[in-house]
């Protein structure tokens, strides 16, 4: 990946800095609902975490059909998406909104496809095709409904044991994918090394170069190291 100072500032990347300014700004409001248990601070955070996913859309969208994807974005998107959503569920537990238990599974489920995602594009020397997939789509939308309606059950029990139904169910879903996609993953860098196509690839996905390739280039270097000698040697 190459950071370029001309993409710093594309709209997508001054969204992406706008929902990462939002995060410390989501926790402030929280924290006071915490200690004066104040709707008003409630309706303030919904408000926030509401503007800081809208900029999510935006960005995604823009990036995409205006030609302003960048490798910044790539890195910065997933890290303030994952960062705003785990914050939200972990202050909506700390206000009792919402159960612990939620916030563990998916906090944990993020680290570990985190880290196994750095773990299969290194394997397969970045070859794995690592793409969404239905299982995942669905339970990052129906966790993202249950978030929503969590701002709400300090207000109504029905309302709360709604909001606990889904997202029991947005965490099932979160788990089913997360072993879907490991065995789709592993399954691909399986099928990789049998091809031994990771053979002819650095680390970095490029082609390597072959036997035939790597001696012409030496008896070119050393053809070229001995015409400089003879020049050399004429000059003197």
């Amino acid at each position: 990946m190459e950071f370029k100072k001309e993409e710093l500032f594309t709209i997508p990347n001054i969204l992406t800095y706008i929902r990462l300014i939002c995060v410390p700004v989501f926790v402030w409001l929280m924290a006071e609902f915490c200690v004066h248990k104040t709707d008003v601070y409630m309706w303030a955070s919904f408000g926030v975490f509401l503007f800081a996913e809208i900029t999510d859309i935006c960005d995604g969208y823009i990036a995409r059909n205006f030609n302003q994807i960048s490798d910044i974005g790539k890195v910065l998107d997933p890290i303030a998406d994952k960062l705003l959503q785990c914050v939200a569920v972990l202050m909506l537990c700390i206000s009792a909104n919402i159960h612990w238990a939620f916030a563990i599974v998916i906090i944990v489920k993020e680290v570990y496809m985190g880290v196994t995602s750095k773990y299969w594009m290194r394997a397969s020397k970045r070859q794995v095709e690592q793409k969404s997939i239905k299982i995942g789509k669905a339970g990052a939308t129906i966790y993202f409904i249950g978030i929503l309606l969590s701002f709400f059950t300090f207000k109504n029990d029905i309302v709360k044991w709604i909001d606990f139904a889904i997202l029991v169910i947005a965490s099932v879903l979160a788990v089913a994918a997360a072993a879907v996609y490991t065995a789709i993953y592993a399954k691909q860098l399986k099928a990789l090394k049998e091809s031994g196509i990771l053979d002819t690839l650095d680390r970095y996905g490029r082609p390597l170069p072959n036997v035939e390739e790597i001696g012409e280039r030496i008896i070119r270097d050393g053809d070229q190291s001995e015409s400089e000698q003879v020049e050399d040697t004429q000059e003197r």
